[in-house]
């Protein structure tokens, strides 16, 4: 089935609200998640387990989505995961209320499954979008971020000062955008994409091991993710720890999350003109700063600044790594994948988000931002290596070219390899 450019226009609106949504829950879990833990957990290295949880539940749901969407398609795989946001935001309002650590877990860990589907927006836009509009499709849906940016931290806080028990208002806000993200999903369109191989089977994980762009893509994903998790999760709890005010905690997230999603646009141009290895070097360099800033000073206009730098370097790698996921598989055939890489990034974030509070304990902030620079620093290293020994450098990314329409040499391959899957699913 081929879908119009009038459609996927009338679709893009649609797609920006849903992403502003997931990442209003987003923003409001990163803004006081920590400090709710910090007065509930029983005891400190267990007061990032909340957050942890919303992590490590959205890793295990992401495979699970990966392989439901290319069943069932993305539209009741997308319900699903905005109703646990609902289930799980009632449950931490009612959990911050009677003081429950154990409650405030379990609704963490509901809110977690929202954060599998959450992910799946971005190529919902590259499969329904015209293939030579695949890469921009996918930043300006990232756009729906800016509005969380502007709104999340100060709703966030606003939100725990509405009810009487502090915070309580703010997980009622997570169960509000969850049933407008609910809203959302039921107006998505119910197949899996738009391209000319719709009716081909999705391909299956251990079909695109060997795949270079789909190492690369993997690589840069989960790597971006750990730094950005890891820097991002131990930001509002070092304000703390230095005596910073709540309202700088919220300016920092604000500043930060503009950083992940304002230049998406720039990103997208960035990486059609020079390609994905300048792109992502350019995107690791520019975290890379970041840290470096971090490991100087812990003052409130520079943690501001960290978190913010980190961001941008966050979204220039992660729109160049979604690149890189988009051109090793053909159009409408991907679901799978999408599952598994967004799932591997969820699991190394995870690990970066549960060690936050621990490594803050013992190596400051400071000690943080310098293991989160030599993270950049080798996961730059290890990507060099691998554009290098497959010779991708030399490909630039252009929406009209072979790669990213899915024909040329790899179409080849993915016909090759479609059949065997066809043969075998």
């Amino acid at each position: 089935m081929t879908h119009h450019a009038s459609s996927f226009r009338n679709l893009l609106p649609r797609l920006i609200a849903a992403q502003a949504c997931y990442y209003m829950i987003v923003s409001i879990d990163l803004t006081l998640t920590g400090l709710v833990g910090m007065s509930l957990a029983p005891t400190p290295m267990l007061m990032t387990l909340p957050l942890s949880l919303i992590v490590v539940v959205g890793t295990a749901c992401s495979f699970i989505a990966g392989h439901a969407a290319a069943r069932f398609g993305y539209r009741p795989v997308m319900m699903a995961g905005s109703l646990t946001a609902v289930v799980g935001g009632v449950l931490s309002a009612v959990a911050v209320a009677s003081q429950s650590f154990t409650l405030f877990c379990l609704g963490t860990a509901l809110t977690g499954g929202y954060r599998a589907v959450g992910g799946f927006l971005r190529f919902v836009a590259a499969e329904f979008a015209p293939p030579a509009r695949r890469e921009r499709a996918l930043a300006l849906v990232m756009y729906g971020g800016i509005i969380a940016a502007a709104l999340g931290p100060f709703a966030a806080v606003a939100a725990s000062k509405a009810a009487e028990q502090p915070f309580v208002g703010s997980c009622v806000l997570i169960a509000i955008l969850g049933v407008g993200a609910l809203c959302l999903a039921s107006s998505m369109p119910p197949s899996t994409g738009g391209g000319m191989e719709i009716n081909d089977p999705a391909i299956k994980i251990r079909d695109r091991a060997g795949n270079p762009r789909f190492q690369q893509a993997v690589l840069v994903l989960t790597g971006s993710g750990l730094v950005m998790t890891l820097v991002m999760a131990t930001g509002p709890l070092a304000n703390h720890h230095v005596g910073h005010s709540p309202a700088l905690g919220a300016t920092m997230i604000q500043w930060h999350l503009i950083g992940m999603f304002a230049p998406s646009a720039l990103s997208a141009l960035f990486l059609k003109k020079f390609g994905v290895f300048k792109t992502n070097v350019a995107g690791g360099f520019i975290m890379a700063s970041g840290c470096a800033l971090g490991i100087i000073t812990h003052s409130g206009w520079a943690m501001t600044v960290t978190l913010a730098l980190v961001g941008v370097g966050w979204n220039i790698l992660f729109v160049a790594g979604s690149a890189l996921l988009l051109q090793s598989y053909p159009q409408g055939r991907g679901a799978k994948l999408q599952g598994f890489t967004d799932g591997a990034t969820a699991a190394i974030s995870a690990a970066g988000s549960f060690a936050a509070a621990g490594l803050l304990q013992l190596l400051g902030w400071g000690g943080v931002n310098a293991l989160a620079l030599t993270t950049t620093a080798a996961m730059l290293a290890v990507l060099a290596w691998l554009t290098i020994r497959t010779g991708s450098r030399r490909s630039p990314v252009h929406p009209s070219s072979p790669v990213a329409a899915g024909t040329g040499d790899q179409a080849a391959v993915d016909r090759s390899e479609g059949a065997a899957a066809g043969m075998s699913s």
